[in-house]
């Protein structure tokens, strides 16, 4: 599995309705997209406590195929002409949830964690539902879904949860 992840910050005074109806009219069309597990459309705001607005997709990939075929795609073209060129990053994936219990969430959190030199690998902080091994860098993503916000301003909203490949749905587990 494969995490990606690439944040637009916007400006401080940018109308936040334009990115969820832009997630409302096109999140669904990323359902049934083969070889993706899941797509988190996440988004903050200003005037919800965040620090900054945002558009902050998370995605959850098998393999390199769909993530490949999906950053050639012209949906990802329009977004790059819509909001610049992104400095997308990604993890391996070691844990993920089942997607079930993706559903009745609201937030994610995501927070990073270094790899101390020498760690017994074995041994990594799995704590999170969703963590991602960055082996360049040696940090670890970690991802908690909520269906509530643990303070204002922490984490992002979801405004979406696209289901890819349906054979993949139940092949994530914790």
């Amino acid at each position: 599995m494969i995490l990606m992840h690439y944040r637009f910050t916007l400006p401080a005074d940018y109308d936040m309705a334009i990115i969820e109806r832009r997630i409302a009219e096109n999140g669904a069309r990323l359902d049934g997209f083969p070889d993706l597990i899941f797509k988190a459309y996440l988004y903050a705001r200003r005037d919800e406590g965040a620090r900054a607005n945002c558009y902050a997709p998370l995605y959850l990939w098998r393999d390199t195929a769909g993530m490949i075929r999906f950053l050639q795609s012209a949906g990802f073209a329009r977004l790059t002409e819509d909001f610049g060129w992104p400095a997308i990053q990604s993890w391996l994936g070691i844990k993920a949830p089942p997607v079930a219990t993706l559903r009745d969430a609201r937030f994610a959190v995501l927070r990073s964690e270094p790899v101390a030199p020498y760690s017994e690998l074995a041994a990594l902080n799995l704590q999170a539902a969703l963590v991602g091994w960055d082996i360049s860098a040696q940090t670890l993503l970690h991802v908690d879904f909520t269906a509530e916000a643990e303070r204002p301003g922490d984490g992002y909203r979801i405004g979406y949860l696209a289901l890819g490949d349906p054979t993949m749905r139940n092949a994530v587990t914790s």
